[in-house]
């Protein structure tokens, strides 16, 4: 069917095309909202700026179209095939992407504000600039697989309040990205870029963060509880009142971090190198610190009960008020 028949047909108050072989067609700017594309095979379709608000392609073939600029708003994109599609700028608001698949997908600055993408795979896609407030990527077991993000580009995205439990973000690039309050439970960040990232407030309990890279991001008030940091660096991050109890970051790099009033009960820091660090009020009772690295850090009224500090390098270290593991408090 050519694009003349379908605008005619809908025109004419016609909105099912289900199933329909429309592969390669053009329907640049098009106005087919409402109308019913489920099943339907749209391969490399050109729907540039178009309008597909609440437009159901559930179960779709839409694998390299073109949608740059196109709305999407409330759109059912359940199952969708949509590897390698151009969503430049495409507003996806409150769509259902359930199940998608958009690996290697191109949404730059595309709005997916409230999207529900529970299961979705996202792999290598480029997310740069996207704002995806709201959006809904939680783990479920029973019902959703966990949402695929493996080297996804989300440098610079909005990504405030959303819920990444359980997602898989391996070496995913989320340079500058806005994740502030987001939930990253159970989360896969493994080797993941989110230097000079916002975190504040963010849940990450028992998130997987080997190899990852903070350095310089804001992480002031996040929760960390038995997240697993080794190998992590966060030189000169904002951890500023951070819950971190039981987290393990041997051999994490710590240069010059913010950790005042952070948490660190029963915390794995063997190895971790703290130089320039500032501790300043800091819990780290129970702390294990074998070979930690502490030279020039401000301990300055922290608590170090029951730890053991016969390996730690304390070099020029402050410690002005802290609580010893003697139950002295130093002068």
């Amino acid at each position: 069917m050519s694009s003349g028949e379908i605008l005619r047909k809908y025109a004419a108050g016609e909105t099912n095309f289900r199933g329909i072989n429309l592969k390669g067609i053009q329907l640049n700017r098009a106005d087919l909202i409402g109308a019913n594309f489920a099943e339907a095979d749209l391969q490399g379709a050109d729907l540039v700026l178009a309008f597909l608000n609440r437009v159901n392609f559930q179960r779709a073939n839409l694998i390299t179209a073109k949608l740059a600029g196109s709305y999407l708003t409330q759109a059912n994109l359940q199952a969708v095939k949509m590897s390698d599609v151009d969503l430049h700028g495409a507003n996806l608001q409150n769509a259902d992407l359930r199940m998608a698949n958009l690996e290697l997908a191109t949404l730059v600055d595309a709005n997916l504000g409230g999207a529900d993408m529970r299961g979705i795979s996202l792999q290598g896609a480029d997310l740069r600039g996207a704002y995806m407030r709201g959006a809904n990527l939680r783990h479920e077991k029973r019902a959703y697989k966990i949402a695929n993000l493996r080297g996804v580009n989300l440098r610079d995205a909005d990504l405030r309040n959303i819920d990444l439990t359980g997602a898989d973000l391996t070496k995913a690039d989320l340079r500058g990205a806005n994740l502030t309050e987001v939930l990253l439970r159970e989360a896969k960040l493994t080797k993941a870029n989110l230097a000079d990232a916002i975190l504040d407030g963010a849940f990450l309990t028992e998130a997987n963060l080997s190899g990852v890279n903070l350095s310089g991001a804001s992480l002031t008030n996040t929760k960390f509880e038995r997240a697993g940091l080794m190998d992590a660096r966060l030189n000169d991050a904002d951890l500023t009142g951070a819950v971190m109890p039981d987290v393990k970051l041997g051999k994490a790099q710590l240069l010059g971090a913010n950790l005042t009033r952070v948490n660190l009960i029963r915390a794995d820091l063997s190895r971790a190198n703290l130089s320039q660090a500032n501790l300043t009020q800091a819990d780290l009772t129970d702390a294990y610190l074998a070979k930690a690295n502490f030279r020039n850090s401000n301990l300055s009224d922290s608590i170090l009960t029951r730890v053991e500090l016969s390996t730690v390098n304390l070099s020029g270290a402050q410690l002005r008020g802290a609580s010893m593991p003697n139950g002295d408090v130093h002068d």
